[in-house]
């Protein structure tokens, strides 16, 4: 969740990707197949570090035939600083851009993101009907506080027409032992803050849950079952329920794998691109996982989206 790592995965052939920066207001990177014709599109979405780290990943889905655009959704350019009310619409930007390429079908545009960029990803498909395939990573399918400086739980997380939307707050009493484990310098594992916001207040989750059922194509969710960070199989567990109960109608698939945590998709190049903890001050925190099961489930996971957005969007 805290600054996402995107690493360069499997690539679908020897074809060097056109890449440039992205037109504004869009910041970030877009990247095409090349030749005639033209391609599905991909908007990719990071977690809260705002979406920084996409960008390379836009050259790996280009080399798979999709005309691929990067957002860094906050603190760039005007961006908000920080992840609080980041306008939904920061995505319609980027369809918008899209729109305006030759090369791009605008009849198969699809969205990826993780962890708060799932979260996004899922808010944006609610809230656009071009999307056409969501493939959302480790998410939450309603919104959870918004994160300031030091990513210190604070406000909302998005915002429409320029008013936050409503989102779930931390739990008082769950934030305090975060604070104290920071700082006596114990392993932090901030899902407990996390599950516990989320049970806190059922008319609070019912009204930050999106709209799902306005999700114009089918929902791919991807969990790790020791995802430290937040309760992902739980979430995606959600969403699935939510898209039954709604009769959403397309083929909408929840995937959660054995010893994964919060980084199981970015483990693609061996034990060594495997991140199941960071150093924050004198604390460590948790992704979760153990490396050799993201390893494992990475491998899995990008054949499933591959196999997946083919069926949806084509290439």
């Amino acid at each position: 969740m805290l600054h996402e790592i995107a690493l360069t995965i499997g690539l679908a052939s020897n074809a060097r990707p056109v890449c440039s920066a992205a037109p504004r207001p869009v910041v970030g990177t877009v990247c095409s197949p090349g030749g005639r014709g033209k391609h599905p599109a991909m908007i990719l979405l990071g977690g809260s570090d705002c979406g920084n780290s996409m960008g390379r990943t836009a050259g790996t889905f280009a080399k798979h035939g999709y005309v691929a655009i990067s957002v860094q959704y906050c603190g760039a350019n005007g961006k908000a600083p920080y992840l609080i009310d980041v306008p939904v619409e920061t995505v319609g930007a980027a369809l918008t851009a899209l729109g305006h390429r030759a090369d791009v079908d605008v009849k198969h545009i699809g969205i990826l993101g993780g962890s708060k960029g799932g979260e996004f990803a899922l808010l944006a498909a609610s809230t656009y009907p071009q999307i056409a395939a969501v493939v959302a990573d480790v998410p939450s399918p309603y919104a959870f506080m918004g994160l300031g400086a030091n990513d210190i739980p604070s406000g909302c997380s998005w915002s429409r027409a320029g008013k936050p939307l409503p989102c779930i707050a931390p739990d008082p009493q769950a934030g305090q032992q975060i604070g104290m484990e920071f700082g006596l310098g114990e392993p932090v594992i901030l899902r407990a803050l996390y599950d516990a916001s989320r049970e806190d207040d059922p008319a609070a989750l019912k009204a930050s849950t999106f709209t799902l059922e306005k999700i114009h194509g089918p929902v791919l969710c991807l969990a790790g079952n020791r995802d430290a960070m937040w309760n992902s199989p739980a979430q995606c567990g959600d969403a699935m329920k939510y898209l039954r109960a709604h009769h959403h109608a397309f083929a909408d698939r929840e995937v959660v794998y054995a010893n994964a945590g919060h980084m199981f998709l970015w483990a693609t190049h061996g034990l060594k691109s495997a991140v199941t903890s960071y150093r924050a001050g004198g604390a460590t925190v948790e992704f979760g996982g153990t490396a050799q099961g993201d390893v494992d489930a990475a491998s899995s996971a990008w054949k499933l989206i591959w196999s997946f957005l083919g069926r949806a969007l084509g290439t």
